[in-house]
């Protein structure tokens, strides 16, 4: 299944280098910061008829429409065509694909596949996360030293205040602080040991079903900021923070049920 999974992801990646030649064209979808182009279509519609023909019988849920729920029986495939699509549209070079398999309502495989950094991330539930076939796990120590991503929940405005306290609350405890605009790359990140801890106050299940996964088969931790376990079983919004145990109990921003 990761064969697949992979080759697929490249497949995709190899669209997304294609559009990098001219002038990308986008539309809002639920606001000016939600972007779409033709190239989210059309890599979403390739990878959903590939998975199709690899597995029959698949059940899907996209972030381009395509939506169902995750089913008892065999495989559901979580597609985000483009993740990061605001950095694509201005060739920032920092965007992916992300597909995660959930089966029986948990994530079971997992690929991220980065055509920029040509950087093909890949986990399997019990089987370890690995980037570009070698191992690789999250970092360790004091809050301190570690870099912090956040996700500033772009499609929701009413989350900023909160958003900015929590960020000021743990900048003067960590090294330094990042936003990247991709939260699939974000989860990897701290899977590779690039970031010590990840946290988003809004995120879409294809944002996190391959992320999370990549990042607890690389040893780390990933939460809702209640402290509940993330769900896959169905289209929602969720926080997440991700992350050593140690860290994510340092930063103080799990607030228990």
């Amino acid at each position: 299944m990761i064969s697949v999974m992979s080759r697929i992801a490249r497949e995709c990646g190899e669209i997304m280098l294609s559009a990098y030649s001219g002038t990308i064209r986008s539309e809002t979808k639920t606001g000016f910061r939600d972007l779409v182009t033709e190239f989210d279509t059309q890599i979403q519609k390739y990878a959903v008829d590939a998975l199709s023909e690899a597995f029959p019988g698949s059940h899907f849920i996209c972030e381009e429409g395509d939506s169902g729920n995750s089913s008892e029986d065999g495989f559901t495939f979580v597609i985000d065509p483009i993740d990061g699509t605001a950095n694509f549209t201005h060739h920032y070079g920092h965007s992916c694909t992300s597909i995660g398999c959930i089966q029986q309502g948990r994530p079971v495989a997992a690929v991220i596949y980065d055509p920029f950094m040509d950087e093909l991330f890949t986990a399997e539930r019990g089987k370890g996360a690995f980037l570009n076939g070698e191992p690789i796990h999250i970092s360790g120590g004091p809050l301190s030293g570690a870099l912090v991503i956040f996700g500033t929940a772009p499609y929701n405005l009413g989350l900023m205040d909160e958003t900015l306290v929590s960020v000021r609350s743990i900048f003067g405890r960590c090294q330094d602080i990042r936003r990247t605009g991709s939260a699939a790359l974000d989860l990897c990140y701290v899977a590779c040991g690039r970031a010590g801890l990840y946290f988003e106050f809004e995120l879409s299940l294809w944002d996190y079903a391959a992320g999370a996964l990549i990042a607890e088969e690389a040893g780390g931790t990933c939460l809702a900021l209640d402290g509940s376990e993330l769900t896959y079983d169905r289209p929602h919004k969720s926080t997440i923070i991700a992350g050593s145990t140690e860290r994510i109990r340092e930063s103080g921003l799990v607030r228990s049920r």
